[in-house]
C-alpha cells in the first residue's frame, strides 16, 4: 500500500473513531430496573444519574432533557461527579442543567471524587457551585441524611462521602468501619443511599435498602460476556454498570452520562437510570 494511501487509510480511520465517540458521549441509553423494597417504599419512580462531567453534549442539549422531563420521576437522583475538578469555567454548565432537571422534581444530590477535589483545591469555586444549586432547591447530601415526602411516603436518603485516600491508582481497598460512622443511618430498610463509589457496596448493603452509585463509567470498555474492563483508578472494576443484590440490599450502578479520566468509550453509551421501586411482596 502507497503512503498516500496509508494516509487517507489512517484519516479515514481517526475521522470515523471521533464521529463513534461522539454517538458514545451524545446518545444517552435508558436503562430501567425493577427494583425490590419494603411496601412502604414501593411505588417510586426515580430518574438516576451520575457522572455527568459537564458533558456539553448534555447539558446543552433541548432533546435529552425534555426525554428526562418526561419519565415524569417522583424524584432525582445525582450520584456525584456532575462536574470536573479542575475548577474550571465549565462547571456552571453543569450547575444550570442541574438546575432545569430539578424544575422536574425534588433532586437529591451527593458528592463524588470530582466535588469533593474541587472543595480541596478550589474551595471559593466550590462554594459558589453549591450555593446556586441549594438557592435553586437542590437537596446536598455531605454526609448527612434527609427525609423527602413522595407519593406520600417518607422515604429517607443519605449521601455518603469519602476521602481522598480511598481512591488511589491502581488500589482497590475496603475503607476502614469508621470511614462510615461520619454517616448515621439510623433505619436502613427505610434508606437510599447515594454512594458515588459502588466497590464498597458489601458494606453499603448494612446501611440502606437500596443504594445507588457511579464513577466506573461502566468499565470505560465493555466485552461480550465480561462487562466493564478498565476503573478510573486503573483496576478491573467489580461493580460497572446494572443492578446488584446482597442479600435485601440493591445496588444500582450508573455507567455515567459524561466521562473525564480517560474521554473514551467502547461499546459503552452514556445512561440514565430509570428505578421503579416494587413491594418484595410482588416481585
Amino acid at each position: 500500500m502507497k503512503a498516500g494511501s496509508i494516509g487517507l487509510f489512517g484519516a479515514a480511520a481517526v475521522l470515523g473513531m471521533a464521529v463513534y465517540e461522539c454517538f458514545e458521549h451524545g446518545v444517552p441509553v435508558r436503562r430501567g430496573y425493577d427494583v425490590s423494597v419494603p411496601e412502604e417504599l414501593a411505588g417510586l419512580r426515580i430518574l438516576f444519574l451520575s457522572d455527568l462531567h459537564c458533558n456539553p453534549f448534555v447539558c446543552n442539549n433541548e432533546r435529552i432533557f425534555q426525554r428526562l422531563r418526561k419519565e415524569r420521576p417522583d424524584v432525582i437522583l445525582l450520584a456525584g461527579d456532575m462536574i470536573n475538578k479542575y475548577g474550571k469555567k465549565q462547571n456552571g454548565r453543569a450547575a444550570v442543567f442541574i438546575k432545569k432537571l430539578r424544575t422536574v422534581a425534588p433532586v437529591v444530590y451527593s458528592l463524588g471524587n470530582h466535588e469533593e477535589t474541587l472543595r480541596i483545591n478550589f474551595p471559593k469555586q466550590y462554594e459558589a457551585y453549591m450555593k446556586e444549586l441549594k438557592d435553586a432547591g437542590v437537596l446536598v447530601l455531605d454526609n448527612e441524611t434527609a427525609s423527602l415526602v413522595l407519593q406520600e411516603k417518607n422515604v429517607e436518603f443519605a449521601g455518603l462521602t469519602l476521602k481522598q485516600e480511598y481512591l488511589c491508582k491502581g488500589v482497590r481497598r475496603m475503607p476502614p468501619k469508621e470511614a462510615f460512622e461520619e454517616l448515621f443511618i439510623p433505619n436502613p430498610e427505610r434508606t437510599v443511599l447515594l454512594a458515588h463509589i459502588p466497590d464498597f457496596f458489601p458494606a453499603y448493603a448494612k446501611r440502606a435498602v437500596l443504594t445507588v452509585s457511579g464513577h466506573n463509567h461502566g468499565g470505560i470498555i465493555r466485552l461480550p460476556f465480561i462487562g466493564g474492563i478498565i476503573s478510573p483508578q486503573f483496576y478491573f472494576p467489580p461493580y460497572t454498570r446494572g443492578c446488584y443484590r446482597i442479600k435485601r440490599s440493591t445496588l444500582v450502578v450508573n455507567a455515567g452520562i459524561g466521562s473525564h479520566s480517560l474521554p473514551a468509550r467502547l461499546f459503552n453509551r452514556i445512561e440514565y437510570c430509570v428505578i421503579t421501586t416494587k413491594s418484595r411482596e410482588t416481585l
